[in-house]
């Protein structure tokens, strides 16, 4: 996650918040009006005709899993995944053509016995999402995308109306708050993660659960995209996208050795004398990336002390707080000597490195001992590569070329 684009999204996406709640009233009415109807008094005893959907001779559009799918769709979609996930539904099947009412063999032998225990099992959820009893509410047997749906329906400043397991991987891996066992976990747990990070950023706490399942969708990170399509390098907005990290990546150690940089005199790279570097949007393409190879290097450095025994120094290891400290992440020697880091992230292969470096985080390389650069390449495939530098800067490595491209300019003037 780069933070510079996320308070950017928030502040682009703050001037949508009214128009979006207007658009949203008659949603939030009929929502509550679900509610109101289908209360757990009125669940208990609920004829099949008010809850099963695709009869359409009994409930009239107006049965209880009509309404979640579709009626109240845009609260958090469901349609995609077939009929059983409600338990009981009525219909026909790829190899039965007949209209019949159908079951998940899960909740029962006969449709009748099966809809008896799902309307116990919807009870059973409301119970416990009105208690937060999130054991109860992974344990629960209703299918993960209607479970969830259920619970953002009856409490929506609680539990978040995100239901796809891969939406829900992909919104963490772009927060940065992914980690090998909440990729794992059920998708309430998954959904909670994103809950708590919406409630501790300073912007977004206030923001009601609904209007955040939009932002992640519309704003930031986005929706998935669809893996398969190749990346066109024609494609005008490419640098402008978000980047499709994996999931769950596995990086690897390499082992590489600086040789010479094979710059001109003039300070340009080999074959760019007719270019024109846009340093300004290579800057800005780095930064999205920067912050995937640091989580990368963390958990690295953590897994890194850990397997040698030094779980101790393990849980010390930090990313720095402040850009003035000119590093990114403190680590540890196994002797307990402070390993300071500064992450530079690219999806070029391995080969030659080509980042930026700013004055404090050059001076930050002179002072500090046991300092490292490293390089995080191929950064959106399944496998990043980490190359790990021993302070280029201190001593000086004549093969380490630095090319100044910027300057900042200080201009007095008064009133002639």
């Amino acid at each position: 996650m780069s933070e510079h684009n996320l308070k950017g999204a928030q502040a682009r996406f703050e001037t949508r918040i009214d128009e979006l709640l207007k658009n949203r009233k008659k949603l939030y009415a009929l929502r509550e009006k679900f509610v109101n109807k289908f209360t757990p008094e009125f669940i208990k005893d609920m004829p099949i005709e008010l809850y099963a959907i695709g009869n359409k001779d009994a409930g009239r559009g107006e049965n209880f899993c009509y309404i979640l799918e579709r009626k109240l769709g845009d609260l958090g979609s469901i349609v995609g995944a077939n009929a059983f996930k409600f338990g009981v539904y009525y219909g026909k099947t790829s190899s039965d053509p007949e209209e019949k009412y159908r079951f998940t063999k899960k909740f029962g032998s006969t449709y009748q016995e099966a809809f008896q225990e799902v309307k116990k099992e919807i009870l059973s959820l409301l119970k416990a999402g009105k208690d937060e009893n999130l054991d109860e509410i992974v344990r629960n047997k209703l299918s993960a995308m209607f479970k969830g749906k259920i619970l953002s329906t009856y409490f929506p400043e609680r539990y978040l109306n995100t239901f796809s397991d891969g939406h829900l991987k992909h919104y963490l891996t772009h927060l940065n708050i992914d980690t090998p066992v909440l990729l794992k976990a059920d998708p309430v747990i998954k959904r909670e993660a994103l809950v708590k990070f919406k409630d501790q950023d300073t912007v977004m706490e206030k923001w009601p659960l609904d209007l955040f399942s939009t932002f992640l969708d519309s704003e930031y990170p986005g929706k998935p995209t669809n893996r398969g399509k190749k990346e066109s390098n024609q494609d005008p907005l490419r640098d402008y996208r978000q980047p499709e990290f994996h999931v769950n990546p596995q990086p690897e150690w390499v082992d590489l050795q600086i040789t010479n940089p094979n710059i001109t005199n003039s300070g340009r790279h080999k074959g760019s004398r007719n270019s024109n570097p846009d340093y300004e949007k290579e800057a800005r393409i780095l930064k999205r990336l920067g912050n995937r190879g640091e989580k990368i290097v963390f958990e690295l450095e953590k897994s890194r002390l850990s397997e040698r025994g030094k779980k101790n120094l393990a849980e010390k290891v930090e990313r720095a707080k402040y850009d003035h400290l000119g590093y990114d992440i403190k680590s540890f020697e196994e002797n307990g000597e402070p390993r300071y880091i500064e992450v530079k992230t690219t999806r070029s292969k391995v080969g030659n490195a080509n980042f930026f470096l700013s004055i404090n985080e050059l001076n930050t390389a002179k002072e500090l001992q046991n300092y490292y650069v490293y390089i995080v390449f191929e950064i959106l495939t399944k496998k990043p590569k980490v190359w790990k530098v021993k302070n280029p800067f201190n001593p000086e490595n004549n093969n380490v070329a630095k090319t100044p491209i910027n300057f900042r300019v200080t201009i007095n003037a008064q009133k002639s």
